[in-house]
Order: C-alpha cells, then sequence, then structure tokens
C-alpha cells in the first residue's frame, strides 16, 4: 500500500451561534447529564456517509453512557454541504440541542468563497474523529499501485475516472487531485465524479462508474476485509 504524505480529514461537530446553550450544557454534561433529554443532527450529506457515520456513531455512544436520552438525525443534502450550514446559521434561534457534524470542507469551502456564509459563523463544540483519506479499487482492479493510477491518468486522463462522496472542489476531489500531482501528474486533469456521501460513492465503484475511489479510510475498512476492495494507498506518513 502506498503512503501519500498529507493531510488528515479532521471531524468536529460544529453547532450555529444559537447552541451556545447546548455547548454550556455540553460543557457541565456530567452534572446535568439529566437535562439533556434529546439532541438533534444535522447531517450535510446523505445515509452511508463518513459524516452520516460519525453523527449516528456518537448519537449511539451518548445515548448508550446515559449523558443523552434520545438522539434524533437528519440528512440535508444539497451545495456541497451548503444547505446544512445556511439551516443551521439562519435557523439558530430555534435550533436549541441541534448539531451539525462537519470536517474540513467547511472550511476549504468557505476561504474559497463556495458559501456565502463562513464557518466562523458556526461554534465547533467537539473534535470526535481524526481520519486519513485513502484510495481504493474494485478487487479485480488491474492497478496494483496508485503509481500505476498515475502513469494511466498521465497516459490518458478520461480513462480513469475517481468517485468521492462529496462536490467538485470538495475534499474528496482535492486529495485525488493532489495526489495526482504529487505522482508528477496534472490535477487538472483529473475526472472526478461527485456523489451524494460515501455511500453512493462506494456502490459507483463496485459498480463500474468508477474506476478509483477516493475516500476516508474508515469508510473502507469493512470493505477491504470482505474482499471487495483494494486498499491502494492512504494519506498517513506511515502504514
Amino acid at each position: 500500500m502506498n503512503k501519500l504524505s498529507m493531510f488528515s480529514r479532521r471531524g468536529f461537530i460544529a453547532a450555529a451561534t444559537a447552541v451556545a446553550v447546548s455547548t454550556a450544557a455540553f460543557g457541565a454534561m456530567d452534572a446535568k447529564a439529566a437535562e439533556i433529554d434529546e439532541i438533534h443532527f444535522v447531517i450535510p450529506g446523505g445515509a452511508g456517509g463518513g459524516w452520516d457515520g460519525t453523527a449516528r456513531g456518537t448519537g449511539e455512544a451518548l445515548t448508550k453512557s446515559g449523558l443523552v436520552g434520545t438522539a434524533s438525525y437528519e440528512n440535508m443534502s444539497g451545495g456541497g454541504g451548503g444547505k446544512a450550514i445556511a439551516y443551521m446559521i439562519e435557523a439558530a434561534d430555534r435550533l436549541d440541542n441541534t448539531l451539525m457534524v462537519n470536517s474540513t470542507p467547511i472550511i476549504v469551502r468557505s476561504l474559497t468563497g463556495v458559501f456565502p456564509q463562513s464557518f466562523r459563523d458556526l461554534t465547533p463544540i467537539a473534535a470526535v474523529v481524526a481520519e486519513y483519506a485513502a484510495f481504493a479499487v474494485p478487487a479485480d482492479s488491474p492497478y496494483q499501485s496508485f503509481t500505476d493510477v498515475v502513469d494511466a491518468v498521465k497516459a490518458d486522463p478520461s480513462s480513469v475516472k475517481f468517485g468521492g462522496g462529496s462536490v467538485r472542489g470538495g475534499m474528496d476531489h482535492i486529495v485525488a487531485a493532489y495526489a495526482v500531482q504529487q505522482g508528477g501528474g496534472d490535477a487538472k486533469q483529473v475526472k472526478y465524479i461527485p456523489y451524494d456521501a460515501g455511500g453512493k460513492a462506494i456502490a459507483g465503484l463496485l459498480s463500474g462508474e468508477t474506476e478509483v475511489l477516493s475516500t476516508g479510510l474508515g469508510e473502507l475498512l469493512e470493505l477491504a476485509k470482505a474482499g471487495q476492495v483494494r486498499i491502494l494507498a492512504v494519506t498517513s506518513k506511515e502504514q
């Protein structure tokens, strides 16, 4: 497996300004756990993706521990996360105990002006995931290493389609383009197919719509163990 020394995909839960009450409640959770009857997670992508898994895993942990009574979830796809972010900010006054799970893309896309709002309009309250990005191919793919993928892109960019669970210009796309560039290829020549969250991106890979999947390592481990995919590279310094 190749190692690509880049940056980790760091997940964090961000809440709108009006959820400062929830922030305070979480800070005093040990003393006032009984007061948190319910929390609601807004997930800015479809089911089966990394954000979806993070939200549901966090909610399950909180409810099983007894710190929270119940947890509910709302998938809100659109605009590469922009729809959910706008909802959190614009409806802040009525979103008590509502949290949104997000990660690096909220910063990248805010800085590039994709969102009219800024990540500074949200309040990060907890870091719950630190994950590396990874590249995978179907088990029967002719590509045996990420070097093979880069060589194929150099020879014929249209022959290699990368898939990912984020929009063009999102993290999965950026990671793929940067990795190809690091291998000596042209980042602008990377053909990227966006899907609504990781679940659909995985389905696209297994159905043959794409040749390579760019996503979080955690989304690939079980598939790799089941023999459905092979992980060619991760963005860690060490394997």
